[in-house]
């Protein structure tokens, strides 16, 4: 799996045959390749920063940016690209002023003669002032960045986490663990039809035949566009784990349900993979 062929596939350059291999691949791995998400990311900088062909750049906006997940994502980037050039800039300045302060410590300035006079206003402005506090002190610049970063990460956690009403309606669904949405057979995924009153998913997760030991469960919800989010799990009965999906992000196509065995000392295990198609 190489940077470029995961790039084509982030653009959707890559033929229907060659998409499907790319994800078998994928889903073969026991966990999801570190590497495709790091190469995103420098796509994701590469496009901010334009540092993309023009022909690259068009694919991007018009192949990537088209949920409403990767588009935040890209602002999410781009919010912190400005914080980071902006402390840049900062610290540049710091130390420009420290090379001016230095050139005039080695001018000699005789000392004024001694008057009687009143004494004068200092002239410093409430800026000086605060330059003087943040300034001098070289944790403050840092301190700020790290300050704006956790209330970023803290309001955007806040938005995903809340929950504005409990479902009213709720359609249950139960799948069977599968290594990929191609079955032998021809046999095809569960195929869901969702109403508009129908509020969530309640997906039972059969637990495959030897399954590891777990202190608890940890699911993925994944879309085509392998962008995942966490599922809450209600809990276990017998063999199966349910969980709760709300309907209302689930546009049409394809999905799956990665289910995580956890065990008493935090190490993870995947279980398997449930997939089901929303028409």
């Amino acid at each position: 799996m190489t940077d470029e062929r995961i790039v084509a596939y982030l653009l959707k350059e890559l033929p229907d045959d060659a998409l499907e291999r790319f994800e078998d691949e994928c889903f073969e791995q026991a966990s999801w390749p570190a590497q495709l998400d790091a190469v995103e990311e420098e796509l994701i900088d590469d496009y901010l920063r334009e540092g993309l062909a023009p022909e690259q750049r068009s694919r991007f906006e018009q192949n990537y940016l088209t949920t409403v997940a990767r588009r935040e994502r890209v602002r999410a980037a781009a919010a912190l690209l400005r914080l980071i050039d902006e402390r840049t800039t900062e610290k540049e300045d710091e130390e420009e002023v420290e090379e001016d302060e230095e050139e005039d410590a080695q001018i000699v300035v005789p000392p004024p003669p001694v008057t009687h006079a009143a004494p004068q206003p200092t002239g410093e402005t409430w800026a000086g002032r605060f330059r003087a506090l943040w300034g001098g002190n070289a944790w403050a610049p840092r301190a700020a960045a790290s300050l704006a970063m956790v209330l970023f990460v803290a309001g955007a956690w806040w938005l995903y986490s809340s929950r504005t009403t409990e479902p009213q309606t709720v359609a249950a669904l139960e799948l069977n663990v599968r290594h990929n949405d191609r079955a032998p057979g021809g046999e095809q995924p569960v195929k869901v039809k969702l109403t508009p009153d129908i509020d969530a998913l309640r997906v039972s997760l059969k637990l495959p035949e030897g399954s590891p030991t777990a202190a608890r469960y940890r699911v993925e919800l994944e879309n085509r566009e392998r962008e995942r989010k966490p599922a809450d799990v209600e809990g276990q009965a017998g063999r199966s784990v349910s969980v709760l999906v709300p309907a209302a992000p689930l546009a049409r196509g394809r999905y799956v349900l990665n289910l995580f065995a956890v065990g008493a000392d935090g190490e993870e295990r995947r279980v398997g993979n449930y997939f089901f198609n929303v028409e």
